[in-house]
């Protein structure tokens, strides 16, 4: 036997799935920050022609010229977001921003690059209920 226990072991897993979405969220924030604010204009253009709700396509053309600041800004949200889960500081809420910020593209983005994101936000939900249940959160 190694000493630890089948909760013990639980609790582990659920804090590397929260490490998991954590490095998820900072890579993210690092391939934001270095390769996609060199293209955010072309991005939110395409944003906004691909969105499927139409306000989102309102409220994209106004991010059109500031849309670098936006990109940074995106990046600025994931690493704080990444930052957290990584510490496993303030994971519950954290998740919860991971999950709203990726339902929330989901109308930006056209089929079928919306799918990734409509299916990560019920495993943040798994994850988050996971830490509550083994008290990791």
């Amino acid at each position: 036997m190694d000493g630890t226990s089948d909760g013990t072991t639980r609790c582990r897993a659920w804090v590397w799935a929260t490490r998991a979405v954590g490095v998820y969220f900072a890579g993210s924030a690092v391939l934001n920050a270095v390769y996609t604010v060199r293209r955010a204009t072309g991005l939110v253009v395409w944003f906004r022609d691909g969105a499927w709700l139409p306000p989102y396509r309102t409220v994209l053309s106004a991010l059109v010229p500031v849309a670098r600041p936006v990109v940074l800004a995106t990046a600025a949200f994931e690493a704080v977001v990444g930052w957290h889960l990584l510490r496993g500081r303030r994971v519950n809420g954290a998740l919860r921003w991971a999950q709203a910020w990726v339902l929330g593209l989901c109308p930006a983005l056209p089929w079928p690059y919306w799918v990734p994101n409509a299916l990560s936000a019920p495993l943040f939900e798994l994850v988050h209920r996971g830490t509550l249940r083994s008290g990791s959160a």
